[in-house]
């Protein structure tokens, strides 16, 4: 446990005197002051503006989540050739834990930042028909939803490379925009990268209806499933870093 904190703490430190940082957590702000700024002149509905800067908020965070894990893997690349993580003592899995957790707190940070924050001024300006309770249930929904990418973004980078990363946070982002058109119908619950655009909808609804967001259909398979992600995504993460040696530079 000690040398677990000691690698948590040294990983937030590094992240936070990186890009890292004002990535995750200062563009999700930009794109949520750029949607005020227009909300403030549209005519749109209350509840559809809300609705589409959610929806398009889940929609961009798969691939935002793909750069994040990707520039996180290739710090540690270009900084002795992942030593840091190969020549730490005890558990090999402890490092990766480390970083995994910090980068699953930046991610919970700007959900919160990104949602919240919206929130906050788009109540401030008049704005009544949600209240803030509701924007802090969706920033912890798009945080839940994407938990098991962080897990196989972190995989798939470390062990194959930046290409193989952005890549997967591209598709990502595709499928969820996908998934939540009548194609998603019947499988976005079995499949993560629906599971945050179809909670934020969902959530959406059942509020103005007056109804619970757990009885929606499709949201406890989903949860469900996404749990079942994450443990065995978990497991592999252990096993595979119990194994794994490194990998070389990529040339250009």
């Amino acid at each position: 446990m000690q040398t677990f904190i000691r690698n948590f703490r040294s990983d937030t430190y590094r992240f936070t005197h990186s890009a890292l940082m004002p990535l995750h957590l200062l563009v999700p702000v930009l794109g949520a002051g750029i949607f005020l700024l227009y909300y403030n002149t549209s005519r749109w509905d209350e509840v559809l503006k809300v609705e589409a800067y959610l929806q398009a908020l889940a929609l961009v965070f798969p691939f935002l989540t793909g750069i994040i894990v990707v520039m996180a893997s290739e710090q540690e690349l270009h900084a002795g050739g992942f030593q840091l993580l190969l020549a730490c003592p005890g558990k090999r899995q402890t490092p990766h834990l480390s970083k995994l957790s910090v980068l699953l707190l930046f991610g919970l940070f700007a959900c919160a930042a990104a949602v919240c924050g919206f929130g906050a001024v788009f109540t401030a300006t008049g704005h009544s028909l949600l209240p803030m309770s509701f924007f802090w249930q969706a920033a912890l929904l798009l945080f839940l939803g994407n938990m098991p990418l962080y897990l196989l973004e972190y995989l798939l980078s470390f062990s194959l490379g930046k290409g193989i990363g952005l890549g997967l946070g591209l598709i990502g982002s595709l499928l969820s925009a996908l998934l939540i058109t009548g194609l998603g119908e019947g499988i976005w619950p079995f499949l993560p990268w629906g599971a945050a655009t179809r909670y934020c909808t969902i959530l959406v609804e059942s509020n103005m209806k007056g109804l619970a967001f757990l009885e929606a259909s499709g949201v406890k398979t989903s949860l469900l499933f996404l749990v079942v992600y994450c443990v065995v995504l978990l497991f592999l993460l252990v096993f595979w870093s119990k194994k794994w040696e490194g990998r070389k530079v990529e040339t250009e």
